[in-house]
């Protein structure tokens, strides 16, 4: 539907609704309607609008006729539940997306509620729906505001009493059961930290399973419970540290992004730059370590090594998701000596 950034590895792609290949099937051109029923609203909301209610998620303005246009689309998605037309409610939903994205001082919240009303009445598709658009590259508050809105889910999740919240969604931050700060610090307690996000079993950061690896996902969930965070969103202007749901017009780092944050702001929020032996002395005191490879797109959590020492052959040990996960290993079990010796930068808070 629309050309977008992927916030997990940066690379532009096509977002293209599964399921496309029934398109030509169908006898109700339904994208085509819903496209420009959908870009008919965005003008009206632009130019003019009257008092009206709030909304579930609105500012407190209704656009001129957007009952009457909602009937409208609310017939068409009736029509396309009616007759199977499961690509075409898809389609609908990555429009909205896509002029959601596009008119971020516009309300949507009527049209939200007709689309879900519609969507239940397919019930039995509702979940692969759901599925396809959560996964695409759309900005998080969009996604959240169609989960919410459509789909009736909650935007934050419970962390229970089995181990961390780890949401599916990779925009959505963790719920950490085990958390530490500068007053309380320790190996066992960063160890118990990093345990707790299941790295190897976890859904959240198994790789490719929608074409992308999660190192700066980990990296981002394992610093935040650290109360040492690299952030997922910054500010495009400033490069400031932006919290989630905060993240309109927010830049989503990548490991490359990550790495420049860091050389750039890094220190403005305790990071500094240090070697791998003082990145291993820090994490063995149970305080916060990292490293990054912005050439190569890489971001690891340096976690305590198990004898308390550090081993200048083997290097730092690391947990790490990408397209190898692992809650435990020694560097140079992931790079070459090449890699390590030029493009690996380790990086300490305090």
């Amino acid at each position: 539907m629309t050309n977008a950034i992927n916030p997990v590895s940066g690379g532009e792609y096509l977002e293209v609704p599964r399921g496309t290949e029934r398109a030509e099937e169908s006898t109700l051109d339904f994208s085509t309607i819903i496209a420009d029923a959908l870009r008919d609203e965005v003008t009206r909301m632009s130019v003019t609008a009257q008092p009206g209610g709030s909304g579930s998620m609105g500012s407190g303005y209704m656009p001129l006729n957007m009952q009457s246009q909602g009937q409208g689309i609310e017939q068409l998605i009736l029509a396309a539940a009616a007759g199977g037309e499961v690509t075409d409610a898809q389609a609908a939903l990555f429009m909205l997306c896509m002029m959601m994205q596009t008119s971020q001082d516009s309300d949507f919240s009527m049209i939200m509620q007709m689309m879900a009303t519609m969507i239940s009445q397919i019930s039995d598709e509702e979940g692969s729906l759901r599925n396809s658009v959560m996964s695409s590259s759309y900005d998080p508050y969009v996604l959240d505001s169609i989960d919410w809105g459509v789909f009736g889910n909650r935007l934050y999740g419970n962390a229970g009493t089995s181990g961390a919240y780890l949401p599916l969604e990779f925009w959505r931050p963790t719920t950490a059961i085990v958390t530490s700060n500068e007053d309380n610090r320790s190996p066992e307690r960063y160890n118990s930290v990093i345990r707790q996000f299941r790295v190897e079993t976890a859904e959240r950061y198994r790789p490719y399973r929608d074409g992308n690896t999660y190192c700066n996902i980990y990296v981002w969930d394992v610093t935040r419970a650290m109360g040492a965070e690299v952030p997922l969103y910054t500010d495009a202007t400033t490069g400031e540290m932006r919290i989630y749901p905060d993240t309109q017009g927010a830049t989503s780092m990548t490991a490359v992004k990550m790495d420049a944050w860091l050389k750039k702001y890094g220190s403005q929020y305790g990071w500094h730059q240090v070697d791998g032996e003082t990145a291993q002395r820090y994490a063995n005191e149970g305080k916060p370590a990292i490293t990054t490879a912005g050439t190569i797109d890489h971001v690891q959590i340096v976690c305590p090594s198990r004898d308390g020492s550090y081993d200048p052959i083997r290097g730092v040990t690391v947990a790490q998701a990408g397209s190898r996960v692992t809650s435990y290993t020694h560097i140079s079990d992931i790079y070459s000596s090449n890699a390590l010796n030029n493009h690996v930068s380790y990086w300490v808070h305090d």
